[in-house]
């Protein structure tokens, strides 16, 4: 069962004063702040972005001269800048790989989803897809090494539908979060960082302890506006090695 919050949360408020679509933003606001994620000309991807609040903080931060992507199986009914993209689909899906480089390499072909194809003035073998690039005038230019995308940053605010289970809803999330982090070990370059929410519970250390073989430095951390009674926090991991 899903509770109930108050829709004068300071956090929601501040939210639609400043025209972000979800409070979430400012979870990633203090992270950042205090562990200096983006700066300008980086390449983001934001796994769980529906309803776009990151991707809007993200873009903002990167500039123009840096990138980010956003994933999640959920619609997104966000306006987005020039340098922000997003693609309906799955994580936990056997041609997730598949689907990221074709959308942002669409003269590798159609970066169709079940759900639709990101660059439908591209051609696409799906025609009564509907289009889910909401950034129609963007034109992103990803950085590749040796023919594969890479990026400088992989966020993922990716959770499960709780189910009230503390060991079930913390076991939903670390499916998630695993994938995350498989995902940022394909997909960071060197030197990169990864942020992950994780709900506290168990198997999370075991978690923890898997992620500093590949990253340089480790921290946990819950931001201010995280909901009271919230088991959710953030692991900040800096310093991507394919080699640690």
């Amino acid at each position: 069962m899903k509770r109930e919050y108050s829709k004068n949360d300071f956090f929601t408020q501040k939210a639609k004063e400043e025209n972000y679509p979800a409070r979430s933003v400012y979870k990633l606001q203090e992270i950042d702040n205090k562990f200096k994620i983006f700066k300008k000309g980086d390449w983001v991807l934001d796994l769980g972005a529906s309803p776009g609040s990151w991707l809007l903080y993200i873009g903002n931060k990167v500039s123009i001269t840096g990138g980010v992507i956003g994933v999640d199986i959920l619609d997104l009914n966000t306006g987005l800048p020039k340098n922000a993209t997003f693609i309906k689909a799955n994580v936990l899906s056997d041609n997730f790989f598949d689907i990221l480089i074709r959308c942002c390499h669409p003269e590798q072909g159609c970066c169709h989803t079940e759900q639709g194809c990101c660059h439908p003035e591209q051609g696409c073998c799906h025609p009564e897809a509907k289009p889910k690039d909401l950034s129609r005038d963007s034109s992103l230019s990803f950085r590749t090494t040796e023919q594969e995308l890479t990026f400088n940053v992989v966020v993922s605010d990716m959770a499960p539908n709780t189910t009230g289970l503390l060991q079930v809803d913390v076991a939903n999330c670390l499916e998630l979060t695993r994938k995350a982090l498989e995902i940022a070990q394909k997909r960071l370059a060197k030197g990169g960082k990864f942020v992950c929410k994780i709900f506290e519970g168990p198997g999370v250390d075991l978690f923890v302890k898997e992620t500093k073989r590949h990253f340089k430095s480790i921290k946990r951390y819950r931001p201010q506006a995280v909901r009271k009674g919230s088991k959710e926090i953030y692991l900040i991991a800096k310093g991507f090695s394919p080699q640690l």
